[in-house]
C-alpha cells in the first residue's frame, strides 16, 4: 500500500519543525546555563578604592541564595566552611561557632587585608538583624568603617549585654565551671595589652550589640599583633569550654579587639544616619 500524499507532507512538516527547533533549544540551554552560573552583574561602584572582603561563617547545609547581593555590592566573598576541611576556605577545628572563622580569616590574611571586612553569619534575616543581608551588603558605608574602625549593623535605641565585671579571674585552662563574667574578664586579662605589650585592667563593664556580625577596618586588626591573634585562636582551640561558652565570651568582646570602647551603645539615629545613611542625616555627619 503506498504513501498518501498527506502523510509525505505532514513527515517533511516533522522534520522541518525538527531541524529548526534543535538549535533553538541548544541557544536555550546555553543562555540559561549562563545565567545560572555567572556572577550578576555589578552596579556602578561608589567607593572603587575602597577593597572589601564579606567573611562569611557558614556550614555545608547553610542556605547562601542571598550571596549574589555581595558582588552586586562589591564585596568580595570568603565563605569558610567550617564542617568541610577540603572546603577552599575552611578552620582548623570546628570550634567556637564564628569566632573561629573570624580568627582564622585574620591571621590568615594579616599581610594582605583589604581596607574594609565585613565578618557576616550565613543567613539573609535572623532576628537579631535589622535589614536583610543584602540590605546590609548594599548600603552599609565603608568610609564609616574606616573612620570608626568598627561598626555594627544592629542599630538600637539602647544598649543590650550588659555585662558586669567585677575583675574576678580564674586560670585560662579551668574555665569550664566558671561564670560568663569570669569567663570573659580571665581573656581580656590574659589577652588585652596596650600599645606597649603590657597587660591592661580589665573593664569594669562591658556592652554591645548581639551578636557577632560587624565590619571592621584593616587599620582596626593591624592594632593588635599577629602574635596575639594567633594566642587568641590557639586559646579558642585548646580550651575546656564549649563552642557556645568559648564562642560567647568572643562575642560579647569583639568590639573591645578592635579597640572600641568598654560601653559600645551609638545612638539609634546615629547609627543608622552614619552606618546606612538613613534617616536625617546633617551633611557632616555622612560620607557618601
Amino acid at each position: 500500500m503506498g504513501v498518501s500524499p498527506r502523510t509525505l507532507r505532514q513527515g517533511g512538516l516533522q522534520r522541518l519543525f525538527t531541524f529548526l527547533l534543535k538549535p533553538l533549544l541548544a541557544a536555550l540551554f546555553v543562555t540559561l546555563i549562563f545565567h545560572w552560573t555567572s556572577k550578576p552583574a555589578a552596579s556602578k561602584n561608589p567607593h572603587p578604592n575602597i577593597s572589601k572582603a564579606l567573611v562569611i561563617a557558614s556550614t555545608k547545609s547553610s542556605n547562601l541564595t542571598w550571596l549574589p547581593s555581595a558582588y552586586k555590592s562589591h564585596w568580595k566573598p570568603h565563605i569558610y566552611v567550617t564542617d568541610d576541611p577540603r572546603a577552599e576556605y575552611t578552620v582548623p577545628i570546628n570550634k567556637g561557632n564564628e569566632a573561629m572563622v573570624y580568627l582564622t580569616y585574620i591571621i590568615d590574611h594579616y599581610s594582605d587585608l583589604p581596607d574594609v571586612i565585613f565578618f557576616h553569619h550565613d543567613h539573609h534575616q535572623a532576628w537579631h538583624q535589622i535589614f536583610s543581608s543584602s540590605f546590609e551588603l548594599s548600603q552599609l558605608n565603608p568610609l564609616t568603617v574606616q573612620r570608626q574602625g568598627y561598626v555594627s549593623p544592629r542599630c538600637l535605641s539602647g544598649c543590650e549585654n550588659i555585662i558586669e565585671l567585677p575583675g574576678d579571674v580564674a586560670p585560662l585552662d579551668d574555665l569550664k565551671g566558671a561564670t560568663r563574667d569570669v569567663q570573659i574578664s580571665t581573656v581580656l586579662h590574659e589577652f588585652m595589652r596596650d600599645g606597649e605589650g603590657r597587660k591592661v585592667e580589665v573593664p569594669k563593664r562591658i556592652a554591645a550589640p548581639c551578636c557577632a556580625q560587624f565590619a571592621v577596618s584593616k587599620e582596626a586588626i593591624l592594632r593588635r599583633p599577629l602574635e596575639m591573634w594567633v594566642r587568641l585562636r590557639k586559646w579558642l582551640i585548646e580550651t575546656p569550654l564549649n563552642s557556645r561558652s568559648s564562642g560567647r565570651v568572643l562575642e560579647y568582646t569583639w568590639h573591645l579587639w578592635f579597640g572600641m570602647e568598654d560601653v559600645f551603645c551609638p545612638a539609634e539615629e546615629q547609627c543608622l544616619c552614619n552606618v546606612f545613611g538613613l534617616g536625617q542625616c546633617p551633611t557632616k555627619d555622612i560620607d557618601n
